[in-house]
């Protein structure tokens, strides 16, 4: 018998086959996409400035005005909701410091350690930027702007979408959520003492304006 008969023919693949590779390529490539579009892994969990955020940002303005579009944008499980990311958010219903032990369990309010944590995280993005860079809402040096921003606003779509403007709002002088990001990291502050919506947002999270 001759070496050529004893080779093995090449086994014709199978439509089933065909299918069963296509399904795993697009499944590799769904994974890819997701993967590059999330934060960056940080083991640190959460990025942290190198002094006191309260130096210059206010805290009271964040809990109020900015913490909740956060929590409502960017605080799902899969990106910003992980201690693995960079700007990890804690929130309720999602990612908690201490769950289940959290007060009143995971939908619980915030506790304290969680918002000082969150004030953190967010900070860190900033911390880098200069004080004109951050009144001047200056793009090129303002990660925690330009991410979310859609592409036709000068911003990077992060993830693959681009959050603001938020519908129904079509341009950003419109859409209040924005302008509260704009606002707090040019250096808005609330009053001493706050007004009284803030005033209403502390006291429902059981917590005491600085």
């Amino acid at each position: 018998m001759s070496l050529s008969t004893c080779k093995r023919r090449p086994r014709r693949r199978s439509g089933s086959d065909a299918r069963v590779r296509r399904f795993a390529f697009a499944l590799v490539a769904v994974v890819v996409v997701t993967l590059t579009g999330c934060p960056a892994i940080d083991p640190k969990q959460g990025l942290a400035t190198t002094g006191s955020p309260d130096s210059f940002l206010d805290y009271n303005q964040f809990v109020c005005n900015v913490e909740p579009v956060l929590i409502r944008r960017c605080s799902y499980l899969a990106c910003h909701g992980s201690v693995d990311h960079a700007l990890r958010l804690y929130s309720p219903g999602k990612l908690r410091q201490d769950d289940p032990g959290t007060r009143n369990g995971r939908d619980g309010v915030l506790t304290d350690s969680e918002v000082e944590l969150n004030f953190q995280s967010v900070s860190g993005l900033l911390f880098d930027a200069t004080a004109t860079q951050r009144a001047q809402a200056d793009l090129r040096h303002l990660p925690l702007l330009v991410k979310p921003l859609k592409a036709g606003f000068g911003g990077a779509e992060h993830a693959g979408v681009g959050i603001f403007p938020a519908y129904p709002a079509q341009t950003l002088a419109d859409d209040a959520e924005w302008q509260a990001l704009v606002a707090w990291i040019g250096g808005a502050k609330q009053p001493s003492p706050v007004d009284a919506a803030c005033a209403q947002v502390f006291l429902l999270m059981g917590l005491r304006p600085r």
